[in-house]
């Protein structure tokens, strides 16, 4: 959640080749990023990608602003390197560096999440969920203008029951909803519990599924009493992890899917 116009100016005061958008990280997950390291003006004076032992905390949001003469310059000659491998964090924020070029950090403490893992995209959905994580889609000020599915409205059953969810357009809802987060067009039949977990476009959950600390894809099918995914107290704490059903997959009648587990194939009904 930033407001580029507030970079830009900074970029523009610092009369810079490149200004590269950057957040305070633990260490511990320094060594997913990109790394810049800094003066005491924030000006770059080197860049690690995804170093082993990363001697900054600095990481790159992966938003910059460009100085557009330079920037097309770097481009032509990556392109005509046969070897370089065509990536900003490889090839063109290294190359300018090395030339002398004047990068410059710009520092963003707002709220950001990289969901280059399964728990990073689950944990951003829940963020959705907190008042306290800095993402609030209620937020008048800072308004998303997106394209409508053309669904109806979601329709919530007599027997339903739903609690601190986010529930989009087109969802059909007869069974039991907690603390998730659903896209347009999910059904959830009678008896179906949903916890915790991050239910995709057109997806059914039938009666009797339970679903707990899960992502369930686009137009994956969980049939009848199948169980997918478990809470963390139900588990051993290293074999915990957020459950993922693929696109298009169906987990059959009484199926289990465990913690952790990536299910891309069909799974046939347990007798």
């Amino acid at each position: 959640k930033m407001d580029y116009n507030k970079m830009l100016e900074f970029h523009k005061e610092k009369n810079a080749a490149a200004t590269i958008a950057v957040l305070d990280v633990p260490k511990e997950e320094a060594s997913r990023f990109g790394i810049m390291i800094t003066d005491a003006e924030d000006n770059i004076i080197d860049f690690e990608e995804k170093p082993a032992n990363p001697r900054s905390t600095l990481a790159s949001m992966g938003i910059y602003i460009f100085d557009w003469k330079k920037l097309k310059k770097y481009l032509i000659a990556n392109e005509e390197d046969e070897n370089a491998s065509k990536d900003f964090g490889k090839n063109i924020i290294p190359d300018m560096r090395e030339a002398g070029e004047k990068l410059v950090a710009y520092r963003f403490d707002g709220y950001w999440k990289d969901v280059g893992t399964i728990e990073s995209l689950w944990e951003a959905n829940m963020d959705l969920l907190s008042p306290d994580s800095g993402l609030n889609l209620d937020d008048g000020s800072w308004r998303i203008y997106g394209r409508t599915t053309g669904a109806p409205p979601h329709f919530t059953g007599r027997d339903a029951v739903v609690h601190h969810s986010l529930i989009s357009e087109g969802c059909e809802l007869e069974g039991n909803v907690n603390n998730s987060v659903l896209f347009p067009n999910v059904t959830v039949e009678k008896g179906a519990k949903i916890e915790y977990s991050i239910i995709m476009p057109g997806a059914t959950i039938e009666k009797g599924a339970q679903v707990k600390y899960a992502i369930i894809a686009e137009n994956a099918h969980i049939c009848a009493d199948a169980v997918v995914g478990n809470a963390p107290s139900e588990v051993a704490a290293d074999e915990w992890g957020v459950a993922v059903v693929a696109s298009n997959t169906v987990v059959g009648k009484k199926a289990v899917v465990a913690a952790k587990q990536m299910i891309a194939d069909n799974i046939p009904d347990v007798e």
